[in-house]
C-alpha cells in the first residue's frame, strides 16, 4: 500500500457503531486487529498497513445517516462487505460464532483461499479468509 507523507494510509475504513467495545473485542479476537487507540466515542485499529476507525453515532450529529441509523440502527452494515485476511479462516469463524457472530458461509476453499462469511456486530458481513494450505508432498 502507499502511504501518505505523514505515515497515513490512503485508504482507512470508518465504521459507526452502537457498542465501539464490542465491535474492537470482535475485531481483535476475530480478525486480529492491533488497537492504537481507544477513546469514548472512537477506536482507531490496524489490521496490516490497513486503517479501522470506529466512532460511535454521538460523534458525528451532522451525519447525513445520524436520524437513519438512530431510528434503523440494526441495518447499518447493509450494502458492504469487510474483507479481513486472518491466520486461520476456520478458527476465526469459530471465534466469531463465539463471540455471537451469524453464519453466512462456513469456512471453504475458494481459489487458493480458504473463506468464510459472518455478521458481526451492528449488522456488518465480514469475509474472513486466508491462504488455503499447501498440500504436502
Amino acid at each position: 500500500m502507499v502511504r501518505c507523507m505523514d505515515g497515513e494510509a490512503d485508504l482507512s475504513l470508518v465504521l459507526w457503531s452502537t457498542d465501539i467495545p464490542g465491535l474492537v473485542r470482535f475485531l481483535e479476537r476475530v480478525a486480529g486487529v492491533a488497537v492504537e487507540a481507544m477513546h469514548p466515542g472512537y477506536a482507531a485499529l490496524r489490521l496490516g498497513d490497513s486503517r479501522l476507525i470506529v466512532h460511535g453515532d454521538e460523534a458525528y450529529r451532522g451525519h447525513p445517516w445520524y436520524t437513519a441509523l438512530a431510528r434503523e440502527g440494526v441495518a447499518r452494515g447493509i450494502g458492504a462487505e469487510i474483507r479481513l485476511r486472518v491466520d486461520d479462516a476456520s478458527a476465526a469463524f469459530s471465534h466469531a460464532l463465539a463471540m455471537g457472530g451469524l453464519s453466512i458461509q462456513p469456512p471453504n476453499e475458494v481459489e487458493g483461499t480458504i473463506e468464510c462469511q459472518v455478521m458481526g456486530p451492528d449488522g456488518f458481513l465480514m469475509a474472513l479468509w486466508a491462504p488455503a494450505p499447501v498440500p504436502a508432498r
